[in-house]
């Protein structure tokens, strides 16, 4: 399965895509890290310097890329690499040199995985760059850091569950406008939810704790309670949403 794990991974890195989003992410995170700090941006945004920036600058902004942009920037992205496949017959036929589509759909589900949380390192490295050049070591005080990245890892076990969410409706709808609505709709019902009274939808919701360490543990640490129950129910989203993906791919007939 590696060579062909490689070559979709190769295939998927080949998208100027992701190129132009980074570079684009990088700018906003290097003029939002030195406009917020005029006093002139601290009146108009109404925010506290003191609060949203130099250390926990980088936690400040993994909010915009983990919370929509991200995921609305994986679903364009997911869509294309397993939507178009289909789209081109590739999902409907054994592929060559004794590939089938159990082990096609096994691949792409890896490259997307390992894509989110590379991407969610990419964002971490990218805000501390910045954040670095506006406040220097400040930044790396260790318990900031520390709390910092453990969210940031966090971050990157949700960011890949949606992945697998994203690839799951993917073969399931097998069309792409119709998967990037679902990702909207998924969006819209996760700030529903989070924002609701229901605790026992929140307890077994994919987005919850991701929102509830995002927000209510924002700029805190993350009580190791809520930590392990949270990953444990990503964790059997993951399985679930890998197990469907499977099944569909088999029961797609010509």
């Amino acid at each position: 399965m590696y060579p062909l794990t490689r070559f979709y991974a190769k295939t998927l890195y080949r998208q100027k895509l992701i190129y132009i989003f980074f570079a684009c992410f990088f700018t906003a995170s290097f003029f939002y890290a030195f406009l917020i700090s005029t006093p002139q941006m601290e009146e108009m945004l109404n925010i506290n310097i003191g609060i949203v920036g130099r250390k926990n600058f980088p936690e400040f902004m993994m909010r915009f890329y983990v919370g929509t942009v991200g995921i609305l920037f994986n679903v364009f992205l997911l869509t294309l690499f397993v939507c178009e496949e289909d789209r081109n017959k590739m999902l409907y036929q054994p592929l060559l040199h004794g590939e089938n589509r159990n082990r096609m759909i096994r691949s792409k589900i890896y490259v997307a995985v390992s894509m989110s949380m590379i991407f969610v390192l990419l964002v971490a490295i990218i805000n501390y760059i910045t954040a670095f050049m506006r406040w220097g070591c400040e930044i790396f005080e260790q318990t900031a850091f520390i709390r910092t990245m453990i969210k940031y890892l966090s971050s990157g076990i949700y960011m890949s569950v949606i992945m697998l969410g994203i690839v799951t409706l993917c073969i399931c709808s097998r069309n792409a406008w119709k998967t990037i609505f679902g990702v909207v709709i998924y969006l819209l019902a996760d700030q529903f939810i989070y924002g609701s009274n229901i605790a026992f939808l929140q307890k077994i919701w994919v987005g919850y704790y991701l929102n509830l360490w995002t927000f209510a543990y924002e700029y805190q640490k993350i009580p190791f309670s809520e930590l392990l129950i949270g990953i444990s129910v990503m964790i059997l989203y993951g399985i679930a949403f890998f197990q469907i993906s499977l099944y569909r791919t088999q029961k797609i007939d010509f």
